[in-house]
């Protein structure tokens, strides 16, 4: 917890107020169940999501099986990863697995949002989909005007914020029983966002790494 951190320039006491379950201290949460979590895996929009992707068939294909697989799905702002990786749940979805053994975070709600369960990646679902996790960097992508800069208090949550997101990539990924898709812009903006230590975790921890080229624009 300390090279987090040192990562975010914070104290570690800063990012225990902020996330007290980084504290390693147990709290009383428990595993989703279907009563906890949402029938609804795709949302409306993605509800005809499709891939021709061949690691996408190999991915659909281990988890169906009952295997450990996972895929980590990189490439520019528009490139179709969140699609590619709906997608591949849906199928998955249509064969007969179980919404209740799937679980979607997006990254920018685990930096914002306040309710970070560390244990929901340790010992959570069996499929797990994290998205965007460059977002702090690709929001910033073609913007040319300075950011501005926050109040000392809303620094602390938010590197508390993007600590949570840390350690939830690296529960996630240090679970031998969990199979996961995971969506980032690329490698180096991965190692901003992440660390390079965790970064570099993520991607040798991957079965297989999809570059996907940029779409034209609307």
């Amino acid at each position: 917890m300390s090279s987090i951190a040192r990562l975010l320039g914070v104290s570690r006491s800063t990012l225990y107020k902020h996330v007290p379950e980084l504290s390693g201290r147990r709290t009383a949460t428990s595993i989703p169940t279907s009563e906890e979590t949402p029938v609804t895996v795709i949302p409306p929009r993605l509800a005809d999501a499709t891939t021709t992707l061949a690691e996408a068939d190999q991915w659909c294909g281990s988890v169906l099986s009952g295997a450990t697989t996972r895929i980590l799905l990189l490439g520019p702002v528009r490139s179709g990863k969140t699609h590619h990786a709906y997608a591949m749940l849906k199928r998955i979805l249509d064969a007969g697995y179980p919404p209740n053994g799937i679980s979607v975070h997006e990254s920018h709600d685990l930096v914002h949002g306040n309710d970070y369960k560390p244990r929901d990646f340790e010992v959570g679902t069996r499929v797990t989909f994290m998205d965007d996790l460059t977002d702090r960097v690709d929001n910033r992508v073609g913007v040319t005007t300075e950011r501005v800069v926050e109040e000392p208090m809303i620094q602390s949550v938010m590197a508390a914020g993007r600590g949570a997101l840390i350690d939830a990539v690296d529960r996630l990924v240090s679970r031998a029983d969990a199979s996961w898709i995971a969506c980032a812009s690329g490698k180096e903006v991965l190692a901003t966002c992440l660390g390079g230590g965790i970064a570099e975790k993520l991607i040798t921890s991957a079965h297989m790494v999809v570059r996907l080229p940029p779409r034209p624009l609307p």
